[in-house]
């Protein structure tokens, strides 16, 4: 996501190399995109990465909560959370620009894409297992759709849920409810991991 006007796209070309050539192309590329003609100039940028096509590795963001996506981009611009291209762009974002950006995506609706066909059973019921076991919908809701700070998780990319949990345990991505999320995946086997992130993936 990146910033609006002057004062916030400076910071953002000061990034070099692959990462300034990928953010270029997608922000080309956002242009065309339906949403992006309706969104504030702020969140322009944003939808070339999450927008109606996903970027490969861009989770969804329409539909988290205000505060969610509000605390990722001060842990990205803090640098607490680590990502090369979103680090580079929220840098240059002020804390007006985060505040409408939170807005802007919350009040979008989530993206209802039919989940991928489940091809492993085995993995998805030791994945709800593990969810149960872990208490996962204490802070995410019952159908994993998310709860203020809690996002949604519930039929996020496989790989994108993975990656997350990994990180959490490895305490390299700061939780947004206060340390839940470290404790609860300092805990986690790669077998766990594994499961929840597939179950969780297929959720209908």
């Amino acid at each position: 996501m990146s910033g609006a006007g002057p004062r916030a796209r400076q910071p953002a070309r000061r990034i070099s190399g692959p990462a300034r050539a990928a953010l270029s192309l997608l922000t080309i590329l956002g242009a065309t995109a339906v949403q992006a003609a309706e969104a504030p100039e702020v969140a322009q940028a944003c939808l070339a990465c999450h927008g109606d096509a996903l970027a490969e590795g861009a989770p969804p963001i329409a539909g988290h909560s205000s505060n969610y996506i509000q605390l990722q981009l001060v842990f990205f611009r803090a640098g607490r959370r680590k990502n090369e291209i979103m680090q580079g762009v929220a840098e240059g974002l002020s804390d007006n620009d985060i505040r409408a950006l939170g807005k802007y995506f919350a009040s979008l609706p989530f993206p209802e894409t039919k989940p991928p066909a489940d091809t492993q059973a085995d993995l998805t019921k030791a994945g709800e297992t593990a969810a149960l076991q872990h208490r996962c919908a204490a802070c995410h809701g019952d159908t994993y759709l998310g709860i203020q700070a809690a996002p949604r998780v519930a039929r996020l990319p496989e790989a994108y849920l993975a990656k997350a949990l990994g990180d959490y345990r490895a305490n390299t991505r700061p939780s947004s409810g206060g340390a839940a999320m470290t404790e609860v995946a300092g805990s986690l086997s790669d077998a766990d991991i594994k499961a929840l992130a597939h179950y969780l993936a297929v959720l209908p």
